[in-house]
């Protein structure tokens, strides 16, 4: 059966943070037989399949896994199932206000040929607030964010779909944000269709995974540039001589050490300072997997 609408989402040992995912979901204004779900568990390890297959959802949800593919292949083998003419793509860690899909639909109906950014906005507990505020965090000038954008399902196809290239976290989703752009699609940011992205305090004890997840990052930067030397990619990504430069003297011994010692032992969350030091460790990671790549090639 045809579908208005399919919700696509890829996930990777986050059991528990998808499951109120799926729950966010049985609320929608939007009516059940016109929508879908599509889940891709990435060959998760906690039980992420059981829970999925057991879940008692009102609409249709499909489940699909793969052994550790990538968010790319995830994606592409979520859209070549859907049935939807609009493919909405949320991340496993956002939750939907109830008029989320909704919205997005409505936006498409108005302007047909359209990229429809919602509003991604930052919570820290894993709970839909009473009311949504604005936080630093919400502001993206990306024109393809999967935390929460749609598009049409045949300008998905167009597009060629999500480059598999990507193996690694990141910049898959922008890079086929330009392609589509390419296309003649517009963007635009449509502040009702909600997800509230739960990111909650940084602790030390995530230090080591956010680090290994910005070499990796890094890498697909690189990636993404080659694919798109373009400046809006080379500004996103900071691979050009300048942000490389500057990223140099911020990434010296001295400053790492600083970066370093700023960053408890313990378990604690981090306070302003703390986190400030670990976010500045982390793109130093980060910059050095670029300038290692390019200095190699």
């Amino acid at each position: 059966m045809q579908k208005k609408i399919s919700l696509q989402i890829c996930s990777y040992n986050r059991k528990d943070l998808l499951r109120k995912t799926l729950v966010s979901l049985t609320d929608q204004t939007f009516p059940f037989d016109q929508y879908e779900v599509i889940v891709v568990d990435d060959g998760s390890t906690d039980g992420t399949a059981e829970m999925v297959e057991n879940f008692k959802a009102p609409f249709d949800l499909i489940f699909i896994r793969q052994e550790k593919a990538g968010l790319a292949s995830g994606r592409n083998k979520g859209v070549s199932k859907a049935r939807g003419e609009i493919i909405l793509f949320i991340d496993d860690d956002v939750l939907a206000d109830p008029n989320l899909i909704q919205e997005h639909v409505f936006f498409h109906e108005k302007r047909p040929n359209s990229i429809v950014r919602g509003w991604v906005n930052h919570v820290e507990k894993a709970e839909r607030p009473a009311k949504p505020k604005w936080t630093w965090k919400d502001f993206s000038t990306s024109s393809f964010w999967t935390s929460n954008v749609s598009v049409k399902r045949s300008d998905l196809l167009k597009a060629g779909l999500f480059d598999e290239d990507f193996k690694e976290y990141g910049w898959e989703d922008l890079e086929l944000g330009l392609r589509l752009k390419k296309l003649g699609l517009s963007t635009y940011c449509h502040s009702r269709a909600i997800g509230y992205h739960v990111k909650k305090k940084l602790k030390a004890s995530d230090i080591p995974a956010l680090l290994k997840q910005a070499e990796a990052k890094g890498r697909t930067a690189v990636l993404f540039v080659e694919k798109q030397p373009v400046w809006r990619a080379k500004l996103s990504t900071g691979v050009y001589p300048a942000r490389l430069a500057l990223d140099a003297v911020l990434s010296n011994s001295i400053f790492l050490k600083i970066y370093q010692k700023g960053i408890p032992t313990n378990g604690n969350e981090l306070n302003f300072w703390s986190n400030f030091c670990a976010q500045s460790l982390v793109s130093a990671h980060y910059f050095k997997t670029i300038r290692k790549i390019l200095n190699q090639r």
